[in-house]
């Protein structure tokens, strides 16, 4: 429970830092930009309007741009939306009458930081700044000219953005209130949506929670639509693979069971048998001790084998020495022969040419290899071919044991190094715990080397060792 409130809390977090703190900046550059991009604009075309109804009326009374007596009476009588201010100026940018009792001082004073009259157009605004008060003030020019459009005077129409400062505190509220309920939307989606992504990961930790480690176990059902899938399909994986192990397991134990008894059986015939006089008879006697032996003989093989499972050989295990790999196999394969012939099978072999010494430890390889080739016999059925090809190149030594037997499929082959794993279902068809293959890796791969296999089922199977010279270890 805690663990999935930790990780609610990361995911709201992940995905509510960024908005919360880019929607407020995103508010206030919204503001910024309506103020400059159509705010101010919007204010400018009104005030222009306002100018062009003053040019009007200044045109059908021309004689107010030379009597500011006129020009001020102008003004007063005309009622224009306060607190917008008006000036009327001269050609030359000097004060002929104002809207603003404040400016009176100012008539007949040439007001600075206007622009040239070429450059106003039909109307020209801006925003400035009042060096008196500090205020930003947004202000309108527009020329007015004559029927011989010779320029008569300006236009000046300004305002304080003061004056506006409560309508632009209105529009931010409202943009805030507006980023403030879109926070709270998406809380309540990301609360929802988080939800709809930990409820199922809270489902599916309670499965694994209360899943049997022995016995069968009830698969999750898989869904390509679930974002879950991926995960679901894993455990389903894990869960096959478990029970395969233990079923594995319990083959393995049968199994061993099978290979210890068996010689324990006789272990114990002879026994009774010495016990009941058979130690009398001398000939008997030595028969029975020979047998007993080759039976301990056995099971400490079967044990040494064990303990090759999960581990490599220690370095004090093994004994490395030169040998001709040709003369090596040579004493090898007559017996290898003669068991293939027997089985109905061809047994054919390929050695160096010549002389080919090598560096290694031969009993743990003539170990492996008699593995591989007891493989080989076992899985080929009659009229078959078992094939051993030896070379030595780029100094390693290369071994091949190719059969024409019944081939391995790629499922198969993925678990071949899987100590107890049988090809051959049901295990008993064919004797032994399953640990061959699993030993060969684990010698081969004490000496330095690797073992690979290329199989399909039908198209017989063909396994490579592929070892280095270790003439620099060799132990006299």
């Amino acid at each position: 429970m805690a663990h999935n409130s930790s990780m609610r809390r990361r995911l709201l977090l992940a995905q509510l830092l960024p908005i919360v703190i880019l929607l407020p900046l995103l508010g206030l550059g919204l503001t910024k930009i309506l103020e400059s991009r159509v705010i101010y604009p919007a204010l400018a075309n009104e005030l222009i309007d306002q100018g062009h109804l003053v040019a009007r009326l200044s045109q059908d009374q021309p004689q107010i741009w030379n009597s500011s007596t006129a020009a001020q009476q102008l003004l007063d009588s005309t009622d224009f939306q306060r607190p917008t201010r008006i000036g009327l100026l001269r050609p030359d940018h000097s004060l002929l009458a104002t809207s603003r009792p404040d400016d009176l001082a100012l008539v007949g004073s040439v007001l600075p930081d206007l622009p040239a009259d070429e450059s106003l157009g039909d109307s020209w605004w801006t925003i400035t700044t009042d060096k008196a008060t500090h205020e930003k003030i947004l202000e309108v020019l527009l020329p007015v000219k004559g029927n011989d459009g010779e320029l008569l005077g300006l236009i000046r129409m300004y305002r304080r953005i003061t004056d506006i400062q409560g309508e632009l505190s209105n529009m931010l509220w409202i943009i805030l209130a507006a980023v403030l309920m879109s926070i709270l939307v998406i809380i309540f989606l990301n609360l929802f949506l988080t939800r709809s992504i930990t409820h199922p990961l809270k489902e599916f930790s309670h499965k694994i929670a209360h899943t049997p480690l022995e016995g069968p176990t009830e698969l999750l059902p898989e869904s390509s639509n679930n974002e879950l899938a991926e995960l679901t399909h894993a455990y389903n994986q894990l869960q096959k693979r478990r029970m395969d192990l233990e079923t594995m397991r319990q083959q393995m134990l049968a199994n061993l069971i099978h290979e210890m008894g068996r010689p324990l059986g006789s272990l114990r015939t002879a026994v009774h048998a010495l016990q009941t006089g058979a130690n009398q008879d001398s000939t008997l006697s030595a028969e029975l001790l020979t047998g007993m032996t080759e039976r301990i003989d056995r099971m400490g093989r079967l044990l040494e084998d064990l303990a090759l499972i999960y581990r490599k050989l220690e370095p004090y295990e093994i004994i490395y020495r030169s040998f001709d790999v040709r003369e090596w196999l040579q004493s090898l394969i007559p017996l290898w022969g003669e068991n293939a012939r027997t089985q109905g099978l061809i047994f054919e072999s390929e050695l160096p040419e010549q002389a080919a010494p090598f560096t290694s430890d031969p009993e743990r390889l003539a170990q492996v290899l008699s593995n591989l080739v007891s493989n080989a016999l076992k899985f080929t059925p009659a009229g078959g071919k078992v094939n051993l090809r030896a070379r030595l190149h780029e100094n390693q030594l290369q071994i091949e044991v190719a059969d024409t037997g019944m081939g391995i499929s790629s499922e198969d082959q993925e678990h071949l190094f899987v100590p107890f794993y049988r090809v051959v279902q049901p295990s008993w068809k064919t004797p032994g715990l399953g640990l061959g293959l699993t030993i060969s890796k684990s010698i081969i791969e004490s000496l330095g080397g690797k073992i690979t296999v290329a199989s399909a089922p039908g198209q017989g199977s063909t396994f490579t060792l592929t070892l280095p010279n270790h003439s620099d270890l060799m132990q006299i």
